[in-house]
């Protein structure tokens, strides 16, 4: 049994002021106001591991690579650019893998980690961070549908080490980019191991899935991409998934920056929670979610960094302190909530994300910090208790 003092604890009830916590065997089994003989407090915010809802660990040797700004379909154009003369494949490895240790060191306690290879799984776990590798499946090709369809069959596994639990799963891209057999068959329901799609993030998305015109239809034509025997649905990006059926729960949805007001009502109503990546939303298309739309519909929230393509890094606190700045109204105590439970929530990893008897979030020092008010820039941090690896 350990006692860790501080002299503030972010609790599911808001701060506490000089409170400890009690942790044996990485499990909290106390919270509670600190007592005479508790050791002297640390001087911060004691918050638990931050969770991390969507990232693209393997696309990190791209870092300062790709220009901001444009568009989605722009700045896709760019990064192929740069694609043409990649580094090697060891190289691009050990990209992937200082990228792990630098999200160690943020605080990051687990991660939902996309992935076109799927083979990111032993990075994360080398670190010990845990959570759900996404082996995205993206293809309007109709002959290269049933090998993708046998293949996403064949995706799965589950790896464990002391400190650490991945699991691999298949997900679709986004409903732009992927056929239909796809999405519904990369989305089919795996207990306790939400999938995710990318959805409205760009407005000529909406354009492409009403009547399949825009810069989403030029783009693909100048690929070779041969898209066009897939009749497009006349719906928003939101309105076409609930058609397919793959909202709810289970479906982990990310951006939304184009989500309409009926598309809110649908999602908020099938229960599918959405991943917020603002400062990646800020690069590629210079504009954010309406965030406190998306909150007056009743939507869960969470907190990813997309990747270093399009964010300078893959802290959350970075995203904590845009929206502190871009929606000063609003209590900072949200973001730091959806850096933590709600990424732990949407995840469905229960043992995470809260400072409360049961769990295992582990204990991260944000240093000389006394409440969320004070995260407009990102604090130094340290670990003061690693997370536990199930729940």
């Amino acid at each position: 049994m350990t006692i860790h003092r501080a002299t503030a604890v972010w609790t599911p009830d808001g701060v506490r002021k000089d409170w400890s916590v009690v942790v044996e065997d990485r499990s909290i089994t106390e919270v509670r106001p600190a007592k005479p003989g508790d050791p002297e407090a640390l001087i911060g915010l004691l918050v638990p591991g931050l969770v991390n809802a969507h990232l693209h660990l393997e696309m990190s040797w791209l870092a300062g690579l790709v220009e901001e700004g444009g568009g989605f379909s722009t700045w896709v154009r760019r990064m192929m650019l740069v694609r043409k003369e990649p580094p090697t494949q060891a190289d691009q490895r050990a990209s992937a893998r200082r990228a792990a240790e630098r999200l160690v060191a943020y605080g990051t306690a687990a991660v939902c980690d996309i992935s076109n290879g799927g083979d990111t799984a032993d990075l994360f776990a080398g670190v010990g961070i845990s959570g759900i590798v996404q082996h995205e499946f993206l293809s309007m090709d109709p002959a290269r549908i049933p090998a993708q369809l046998a293949e996403i069959e064949k995706c799965g596994d589950r790896l464990e080490t002391d400190n650490a639990t991945v699991v691999t799963r298949p997900a679709p891209h986004a409903a732009f980019s992927t056929a239909p057999e796809l999405v519904v068959a990369s989305a089919r329901k795996q207990d306790h191991v939400p999938s995710t799609i990318h959805i409205a993030e760009d407005v000529d998305e909406l354009d492409f899935l009403r009547d399949g015109t825009g810069s989403y239809a030029y783009f693909m034509d100048e690929l070779g991409v041969p898209w066009r025997w897939w009749e497009p649905p006349g719906l928003t990006p939101v309105a076409y998934l609930d058609k397919l059926k793959v909202l709810g729960p289970g479906m982990l949805l990310v951006h939304g920056v184009h989500a309409s007001w009926s598309d809110r009502q649908i999602i908020a109503t099938r229960g599918s929670p959405l991943c917020l990546c603002p400062r990646s939303n800020a690069y590629i298309g210079g504009r954010l979610p309406d965030v406190p739309g998306l909150m007056e519909a009743g939507i869960r929230l969470c907190l990813g960094t997309d990747s270093l393509a399009s964010n300078g890094d893959l802290d959350l606190m970075g995203e904590v302190a845009l929206l502190m700045s871009a929606f000063p109204d609003l209590d900072a105590g949200i973001w730091l909530d959806l850096a933590t439970r709600g990424g732990a929530s949407a995840l469905q990893l229960d043992h995470l994300g809260e400072i409360a008897v049961g769990k295992s979030p582990g204990l991260v020092l944000l240093k000389g910090v006394s409440g969320p008010d004070d995260l407009g820039t990102p604090p130094e941090r340290s670990w003061i208790c690693r997370p536990g690896v199930t729940g």
